[in-house]
């Protein structure tokens, strides 16, 4: 059994003895030394460098990897040793590596002490204040350690960050605390007839002529007497200029729309909220023709942001062509989308002053002035924060704000200094908010809020209240977490499993979802490349964003669901929008899933026999992200799924002074690594890290299906439509060979194969996913 097993949840806490085990330096320098030196330090490893004193993260990884590598017979490679003369020697090394293990956790506990991530910071302050402002792109980004910002080595803290915890701290008091008068709410039905880009280019019959191109642009929609009917990307305009957000908020908007002569193609309505700089997509709506669909959501918005609302799937004539100006109009069957009306209400404000007041300070100490007083930036202050007993009051609520704050039972005495010192402030003659406002701060910048305490040993049942809802929610421990620590009941074995089911099944674990999925399959970098346009001409951001909603979507069928650990690798669905279903060939296997839901709602859909998909590893988003916006490599992506997935990652690669092997008449990525692997000091890399990225050659840049590179140069035209276009940018090339052999000798002639050989091992994926 591998040692990464058994070091499950901890193994970043261990710490090695200074002297070797018994019998392990000799082996090594009997058995690894001639290729692990100083001067050819294969893999990166120079046996006389080695730290026995593993207490990074990098000394602790390197010696798992010695373990598992020699348990599992790559190393020494092609030894003549028997498993008798192995055996002893890996046995030695985990029993040592355990009974450090074991006593490191017996005197510091499983995980270390760190602070709160960004994230984590932003939703606890929204959970203990009430209140909804965007805060965590105002601290400075977290480090990782092991891919992860959970973990304690990648969470430093710094001067410069506890400077900007307190102007975040302001920030979010100054948003919990308002009590100028009510912001005003704009609610309105909206109609695309009057805005003034419509009018006057319906207005000019010549139309306009755009002072670049100098063609000359009409009616890139058409009006009817309740619609506006968008048919063209161009120049219509789309911006809605009649709503401009009167303050930050949530906002309600609802809109009417269906889509016009579609000939089966999916037409959409998107809408966008942009600050004139950058610009987002708030939610897209399918949309089925001559029916109109009303559609409702919340965003919030602030006073820079307007909205945009733009038809997909629009503007391609019967032969295919975009309708862009007035001279390429032959007629108006064109797909195309009728938005009828628009309705906006906002900012959404159920009381006022709003909840997070009375969350903090209690209903009592909230009047009402008779007369309104100065001007801030959010109005006239129409409120104040007066308790008939300030002292008193301020005690009790600083008691609880404290409790709720370090997520357990505080002890006798400990809030004393945080009530001291509102009383100091009153003393002086400061208002009860200003006097409230500097203890709230001190609590909050207080180690007890920004550190996740646990104590060495057995955790207490509100360490872990803690651990779960900051593993799944990202935020402080609920009411029902905190009652049954309050009980001790929380850890008892069926209770502690019914709430991380309640916790997962909870739409707060979204939080998980995207960060764990960000991180362990690098999501978070689906934006680092831009795949070519012309390669790639049908990426776009609704493809983007169905892509990472794919995944996200599978991770919480698995979880939910209680899956076998296989479908990480191989299952027999996919959890798809109707824009994935496009990209992946499944558009009449998506229509037979659920045809009473529109096309943008995730559903599972069954896979076809003959179907190249399932699992993780044929996800387009996972595919985009281990790849660059014109080619594939095999090295990047087998080095991804043998660290992500496999969990076992490849060595790092041989220093800058190591000989390079000679490529030249190499024509193919395929030769190129075929002469790295003749090649001694590659060989031992590349006979790991190519298999798996061979296997997943047939997928390109963007995850779809290939059998054939794509080329700007030679080749022959692709036959196939977008959005029923000739796809003519592009040239279809060299054919793909997706076959291989694994470093043990197995071969694989597809994916297919290839997955089915790494079943074959499925303890090694649940380590893998444990370990993550």
């Amino acid at each position: 059994m591998v040692l990464s097993f058994l070091v499950v949840g901890w193994v970043l806490s261990l710490t090695l003895v200074a002297a070797p085990p018994t019998g392990v330096a000799p082996f090594l320098e009997e058995n690894c030394k001639q290729c692990h030196n100083a001067t050819d330090m294969a893999g990166g490893l120079d046996i006389d460098a080695l730290d026995w004193a593993i207490e990074s993260q990098e000394n602790r990884q390197r010696w798992i990897r010695i373990h598992d590598r020699v348990v599992r017979g790559e190393m020494p490679p092609e030894s003549a040793l028997k498993d008798s003369e192995l055996g002893p020697i890996a046995e030695t090394l985990k029993n040592s590596l355990l009974a450090e293990i074991s006593e490191r956790q017996d005197r510091d506990g499983r995980t270390s002490f760190r602070r709160l991530n960004r994230r984590e910071f932003e939703n606890s302050l929204h959970d203990l204040l009430g209140i909804d402002t965007p805060l965590q792109h105002l601290l400075p980004e977290d480090g990782r350690a092991s891919g992860y910002d959970t973990v304690s080595e990648g969470l430093r803290i710094s001067g410069l960050q506890l400077e900007k915890y307190l102007e975040v701290i302001e920030i979010a008091l100054d948003d919990c605390v308002r009590l100028t008068d009510a912001p005003e709410v704009f609610q309105k039905r909206l109609r695309y007839h009057d805005e003034k880009g419509v009018r006057e280019n319906l207005d000019k019959a010549e139309g306009v002529v755009d002072p670049v191109s100098g063609e000359r642009h009409r009616q890139l929609f058409r009006q009817t007497e309740d619609a506006i009917i968008f048919i063209s990307h161009g120049y219509s305009p789309d911006d809605l200029r009649q709503f401009s957000p009167p303050a930050n908020g949530l906002y309600r908007i609802r809109a009417s729309a269906y889509a016009v002569d579609t000939r089966q193609e999916a037409v959409a309505l998107k809408v966008y909220s942009s600050d004139w700089k950058t610009s987002r997509m708030l939610r897209y709506f399918e949309l089925r023709e001559g029916v109109p669909r009303i559609v409702e959501f919340t965003t919030r918005l602030t006073p820079n942001d307007h909205l945009r609302f733009a038809g997909y799937g629009i503007g391609i004539d019967a032969q295919g062509k975009s309708v862009w100006n007035v001279e390429t109009v032959k007629d108006w069957k064109v797909p195309g989308m009728a938005l009828e009306w628009v309705e906006i209400e906002g900012p959404l404000v159920e009381t006022w002053p709003p909840e997070s007041v009375s969350r903090v300070f209690g209903d009592s100490s909230v009047r009402k002035l008779k007369q309104r007083g100065s001007w801030t930036q959010n109005g006239h202050i129409a409120y104040e924060l007066k308790p008939e007993n300030p002292k008193s009051e301020s005690q009790d609520a600083l008691h609880r704000f404290a409790q709720r704050a370090f997520r357990r039972p505080i002890q006798d005495g400990e809030a004393d200094r945080f009530i001291a010192l509102a009383h100091s402030e009153l003393d002086s003659g400061r208002t009860y908010e200003q006097a409230m406002r500097v203890a709230l701060r001190s609590i909050l910048i207080s180690p007890k809020f920004l550190m996740l305490e646990e104590t060495p040993g057995k955790l207490d049942d509100y360490a872990l209240a803690s651990r779960l809802s900051y593993c799944f929610w990202s935020s402080p421990p609920d009411e029902e977490l905190l009652d049954l620590a309050k009980s001790g009941k929380l850890s008892e074995a069926d209770v502690l499993r019914a709430q991380v089911d309640r916790l997962l099944d909870s739409p707060r674990s979204q939080e998980f979802i995207v960060s764990f999925a960000g991180q362990w399959l690098d999501l978070f970098q689906i934006d680092a490349t831009t795949p070519d346009a012309k390669l790639y001409p049908e990426y776009d951001d609704l493809l983007r964003d169905s892509m990472v909603a794919e995944t996200q979507s599978f991770l919480r069928e698995l979880l939910q669901k209680n899956l076998p650990i296989g479908a990480i690798l191989d299952s027999d669905f996919v959890m798809i929008d109707r824009r994935m279903a496009e990209h992946y060939g499944l558009l009449d296997e998506f229509h037979h899933s659920d045809s009473n839901l529109y096309g943008e709602e995730i559903r599972r859909v069954q896979l076809p026999q003959d179907s190249p998909r399932g699992g993780i590893m044929t996800h387009a988003s996972v595919l985009k992200v281990t790849a660059n916006g014109t080619v594939t490599s095999p090295v990047l992506r087998g080095a991804w799924i043998l660290r992500r997935l496999i969990g076992r990652p490849p060595s790092p690669p041989p220093p800058v002074n190591s000989i390079e092997p000679d490529t030249r008449g190499a024509t193919t990525i395929r030769e190129q690594l075929s002469k790295h692997r003749d090649s001694e000091s590659c060989n031992s890399c590349h006979r790991e890290i190519d298999p798996p990225g061979f296997a997943l050659e047939s997928f390109d840049v963007i995850g779809g299906f290939r059998e054939r590179y794509r080329s700007v140069g030679e080749g022959t035209p692709p036959t196939s439509k977008l959005h029923g276009r000739d796809i003519w940018e592009y040239k279809l090339g060299k054919p793909v060979d997706s076959s291989g052999q694994t470093s043990d000798g197995i071969a694989f002639s597809n994916i297919d194969t290839y997955r089915s050989i790494l079943l074959r091992d499925q303890a090694q994926i649940s380590r893998s996913l444990v370990e993550q």
